[in-house]
C-alpha cells in the first residue's frame, strides 16, 4: 500500500548568514513541524513519531534534536523523536524510514523534517571537531589507497565529469539553466518564517521571510576559474553553496485520505567510494520497479544539483531525459540545504505537478544515493 503525503510544506532557503542565519536548528525545526501539521489538518495526538533527516548531527544539530524540536514545539511529551545521518541522502533515508514504519503497521502518521543551517553548523562540521576521535578512521582510505584515495564530493564529481566528457560548456550551460528556471518558478510549498538575521542581511528579526534567496547570476561566470582542481571544470557557478533551511512531510497511512500525492516506490543504494553518484542508477532501478513503472512514465525528474558535475553524471548513467529533469529548476538555483534540498525535490515536485502525474525525486553523494517515486492527485 502506498503512504499518503498529508502535507509537504518547507521554509524560505536562504543564503548562509542570511535571513534566517540566527535560528538554532533546533527551533526551526519546531517551527516547521507546526506549521507542517497546521497544513495537513491534523491533531498533535495522531502523530507517533518525528524523524529528522540531517547530514551534520553535532553541535546546535546533535543530541537528538528530533526529540528537541518535539518538545519545542509543545508536542505531547509521548512523540519521541529520531536523527537519521546518511550523509547526502539523510533526508532520503528518513523519509524511507518513516514509509517503512507506516507499512508495517508500527506507525499511523509520522512527520518527517530535513533540516540544515549552515550558518551555526557549517558542512564537514563532523570532521572538524577532534575531541573524540578522527571520523572514519583508516579502513575507508586504505580500500581505495590505489586509486588515489579518498576525494571529496565536488572533487570526484568533477574528475568523473572530465572522464565521462562532460565538459565546463556543458556544466555552465546546465547551471544557467537551473539558475534561470528556478528564479521563474515560487514554489507554492513555501511557508514564511521568521527573520533571525546573520551579519549579511540588513532585515528586522520577526520580519516574515516569504521566498527564497536565489544565488545572483555571475556576469563572468565563463571566466570563473576551477574551485576545486586546477585542471578541472567545477566552478562557483557550478557548484552550490551551503544555505539554511527546513523542510517537512506528513505522512499517513493509506486510506485516510486519497487526494493527496502517495509515495508508490523508493530505495537507497552506494556505489563506488569514488563514484560521486552513489549508485543513483541502482536506487532509481529499484525505485522504478517496486513502483511497477518504466522512466518513461516519469512527468518529471527531480534530481539533486549538490554540482552541474554530478548532476550531469546522474543523467548520463541512469539514462534520464533531460528535458524532464529539474523543469522548475535546481539546486544550483538557490543552493544546497543538505536534507531541507533532498525533501524540498518532494514537496516542491508535488507542487509543480500536474494531475496524475509520476515525480521522481533523486538525492546521490559518494556516501549513496536515494529514488522516491510518488503519484500526484
Amino acid at each position: 500500500m502506498p503512504v499518503l503525503i498529508a502535507a509537504g510544506i518547507r521554509s524560505p532557503f536562504t543564503h548562509v548568514e542570511g535571513a534566517l542565519a540566527g535560528w538554532h536548528p533546533v527551533d526551526l525545526t519546531a517551527a516547521i513541524l507546526r506549521q507542517a501539521v497546521e497544513t495537513a489538518e491534523t491533531d498533535t495526538d495522531r502523530i507517533d513519531e518525528v524523524f529528522v533527516g540531517c547530514a551534520e548531527p553535532v553541535g546546535a544539530q546533535g543530541a537528538d534534536m528530533a526529540r528537541a524540536a518535539v518538545l519545542a514545539a509543545g508536542w505531547p511529551d509521548r512523540i519521541g523523536g529520531v536523527v537519521v545521518d546518511r550523509a547526502e541522502s539523510s533526508g532520503s533515508a528518513a523519509l524511507h524510514l518513516a514509509c517503512a514504519a507506516i507499512e508495517s503497521g508500527e506507525l499511523e502518521r509520522a512527520v518527517v523534517v530535513g533540516t540544515c543551517v549552515a550558518s551555526v553548523v557549517s558542512p564537514g562540521a563532523s570532521a572538524l571537531a577532534r575531541t573524540y576521535g578522527r571520523p572514519w578512521g583508516d579502513g575507508p582510505a586504505a580500500r581505495v589507497e590505489d586509486e588515489g584515495g579518498l576525494l571529496p564530493a565536488a572533487v570526484a564529481a568533477d574528475r568523473a565529469a572530465s572522464i565521462a566528457g562532460i565538459g565546463r560548456i556543458d556544466q555552465d550551460a546546465w547551471a544557467t539553466g537551473s539558475h534561470d528556471r528556478r528564479g521563474l518558478a515560487q514554489s507554492s510549498a513555501i511557508r514564511p518564517v521568521e527573520a533571525r538575521p546573520g551579519g549579511r542581511v540588513a532585515i528586522q528579526r520577526g520580519t516574515p521571510v516569504t521566498f527564497d534567496d536565489p544565488r545572483p547570476l555571475p556576469p563572468d561566470a565563463a571566466t570563473l576559474p576551477p574551485s576545486f582542481d586546477p585542471d578541472g571544470a567545477v566552478t562557483g557557478f557550478t557548484f552550490a553553496p551551503p544555505i539554511d533551511g527546513a523542510t517537512a512531510l506528513v505522512l499517513a497511512a493509506a486510506g485516510s485520505a486519497q487526494d493527496t500525492p502517495a509515495i508508490i516506490g523508493r530505495a537507497r543504494s552506494a556505489g563506488h567510494p569514488l563514484d560521486p553518484t552513489g549508485g543513483a542508477s541502482s536506487a532509481i532501478d529499484q525505485a522504478l520497479k517496486r513502483a511497477g513503472v518504466t522512466r518513461d512514465d516519469i512527468g518529471r525528474w527531480e534530481v539533486a544539483e549538490t554540482t552541474a558535475a554530478a548532476a550531469l553524471l546522474v543523467c548520463e548513467h541512469a539514462q534520464l531525459d533531460r528535458t524532464r529533469v529539474n523543469i522548475n529548476g535546481g539546486t544550483l538555483g538557490v543552493g544546497d540545504g543538505g536534507a531541507a534540498e533532498e525533501l524540498r525535490l518532494i514537496v516542491d515536485g508535488a507542487a509543480h505537478a500536474e494531475s496524475g502525474e509520476l515525480v521522481a525525486a533523486v538525492a546521490y553523494g559518494p556516501s549513496g544515493a536515494a529514488a522516491t517515486i510518488m503519484r500526484c492527485p
